[in-house]
């Protein structure tokens, strides 16, 4: 145990620990853009619907 390479043992444990929950989170993220993109459409589509029969009754 006095070979400092054991003192990069735990950095070592703790960067790949970080980098796994990065992964996650933005993966995480990514699909809640993705998903939120998605729904985007319908809901543009469903006010132009709205503006064009409010247009018709002006």
């Amino acid at each position: 145990m006095d070979h400092p390479f054991w003192l990069l043992v735990p950095w070592l444990v703790f960067s790949i620990g970080m980098g796994l929950k990065t992964w996650k989170v933005t993966r995480l993220i990514n699909h809640q853009l993705r998903r939120s993109a998605w729904g985007v459409e319908p809901f543009r589509a469903g006010l132009e619907r709205n503006w064009q029969r409010n247009q018709s009754l002006s």
